[in-house]
């Protein structure tokens, strides 16, 4: 089985922040996200439509790909933006996935 998510790499996460501060939405310290690393791609779990074309999106972020310092974010972010946003797929066992 196959699942999908959204992904956002540092730079559309720094991007989507400054718009969402701008809005007066949803947004996350701008330090927390300047030490974040480049390299990594942080994932969209959760999204939920809030008002006028913008979701809320739950992103989870580490500071490397073992995730022991794994935080999720809560950063709200224009529908078009979150649209336009690059997909993953990932190879998921069916049974560690609940119905």
């Amino acid at each position: 089985m196959r699942v999908s998510y959204k992904v956002m790499c540092k730079k559309e996460l720094q991007a989507a922040n400054i718009r969402a501060f701008k809005a007066g939405y949803n947004s996350i310290e701008p330090d927390y996200i300047k030490d974040l690393p480049s390299g990594c791609l942080f994932p969209v779990f959760f999204k939920l439509p809030i008002e006028r074309g913008w979701l809320r999106c739950q992103i989870g972020t580490a500071s490397d790909a073992h995730a022991k310092d794994y935080m999720p974010l809560w950063l709200d972010v224009p529908h078009i933006f979150y649209e336009n946003l690059h997909t993953v797929e990932i190879d998921v066992d069916e049974e560690a996935v609940e119905d």
